[in-house]
């Protein structure tokens, strides 16, 4: 099979749904089929015009300047059209709900390739809505706005899938007549175990010590990347040892670093922007970090709390639906938005050795779960059921 797998945002931007795809369409291409990717073209000069052996198809765009990262492509666009044709593409694998997709699922209906569709980004969630219309008076109007706009996916999609129980959930509840999969995110999980040494990483990060929790991820107000910082502070005085790295960029990062200015914790909070992916997974920071750690409760299935489990690291996530999913015995739950048992939680990871080196021997047992091969083959089953429907 030849699959077409299509991004709204696209490299250098780092995030969980191109994460999840590139390793998906590897597995996939190491299983004896092609992939293609199709993303928005940009202005970055740093756009690839490949990821390994996946050729990449640009379609033009203009800004979005209502979500950043976003792109605006014309719904009929023609290029799509040439590009499924000329490629031969036998299924479309789409993974986000915005223009260029809609144009790759009008091109796919003309020559009837079937389509696949994941269901990543919870636009329905008041966090993003704010993004664009910046008062809370809009979130319920637009709550069952996205919701209609998902219906054009949802029901146009001969597979739909989703990679968390509660978003599989949701979308049977608002869509009982389409089939909803459940398919986890996948890695490639041998890939975890190189990591530098915790020596190699204070080399390069002085500050770096064996009580550094990490963040890693895009720093938008929606990630409560501040709320992390806050929990720092609190910590301060009975446990200044405790360090937060926050790996990512985004809009909220000149607030995040004010904010920790604000509350005198530089010397705990260090800022260190965007890794490229494959260099983070080498660098050691998430291999020898106490814990992971993400205070946003707009996640699906987050791809930076499963590749920390893959790194034998803790993780500490929000008590909410979808991230509780990954975290078990492999870590701890905290109450949403609750400075205070945040800041109980890292306290708890950083001083208790016993429940640290429990956490720890967990992500053993757990991190096969998301092998990347296992997953790649669930989608070869349902993307052979596909053509077996048809368009």
């Amino acid at each position: 099979m030849k699959i077409a797998i299509v991004f709204e945002i696209f490299l250098p931007v780092v995030n969980g749904i191109i994460t999840s795809s590139v390793n998906l369409a590897e597995n996939l291409i190491a299983q004896g089929h092609e992939v293609i990717f199709i993303a928005p073209q940009t202005e970055d000069p740093e756009q690839v015009v490949s990821v390994g052996d996946i050729p990449v198809f640009y379609i033009q765009s203009t800004r979005n300047s209502s979500y950043p990262g976003m792109r605006n492509v014309l719904p009929w666009n023609r290029r799509v059209e040439i590009i499924l044709e000329r490629e031969a593409v036998d299924i479309l694998h789409i993974t986000g709900p915005w223009l260029l997709t809609i144009a790759c699922i009008r091109a796919a209906g003309k020559l009837k390739i079937p389509v696949v569709h994941t269901f990543h980004t919870m636009l329905h969630e008041p966090a993003y809505i704010l993004y664009m219309f910046k008062t809370p008076l809009m979130v319920p109007v637009m709550k069952r706005v996205a919701w209609w706009w998902y219906r054009m996916f949802v029901t146009r999609a001969v597979v739909n899938t989703g990679p968390s129980q509660m978003v599989c959930s949701q979308l049977q509840q608002h869509f009982p007549d389409s089939a909803i999969h459940y398919v986890s995110n996948g890695v490639d999980v041998a890939r975890f175990g190189n990591g530098a040494s915790r020596k190699a990483v204070q080399e390069r990060y002085p500050e770096f010590n064996e009580t550094t929790m990490l963040y890693v991820g895009r720093v938008g107000s929606e990630k409560s990347v501040d709320e992390l910082v806050e929990a720092i502070a609190i910590l301060r005085p009975a446990n200044p040892d405790i360090r937060l790295f926050v790996v990512g960029d985004g809009p909220a990062m000149l607030r995040c670093t004010v904010l920790a200015r604000a509350l005198g914790v530089t010397d705990q909070v260090s800022f260190l922007g965007r890794i490229p992916h494959e260099e983070l997974l080498t660098s050691g920071l998430i291999q020898n970090a106490r814990a992971f750690i993400t205070a946003s409760t707009t996640e699906n299935q987050p791809m930076t709390v499963i590749e920390a489990t893959c790194c034998g690291i803790p993780a500490l996530v929000p008590d909410v639906e979808g991230i509780r999913e990954l975290v078990s015995e492999n870590g701890l739950l905290f109450i949403p938005h609750n400075v205070k048992d945040i800041a109980r939680a890292i306290r708890r990871i950083c001083t208790d050795n016993a429940l640290h080196a429990s956490c720890s021997q967990a992500t053993e047992t757990m991190k096969n779960r998301y092998d990347g091969a296992s997953v790649a083959q669930e989608f070869i089953h349902l993307y052979q059921a596909a053509l077996e429907k048809g368009a």
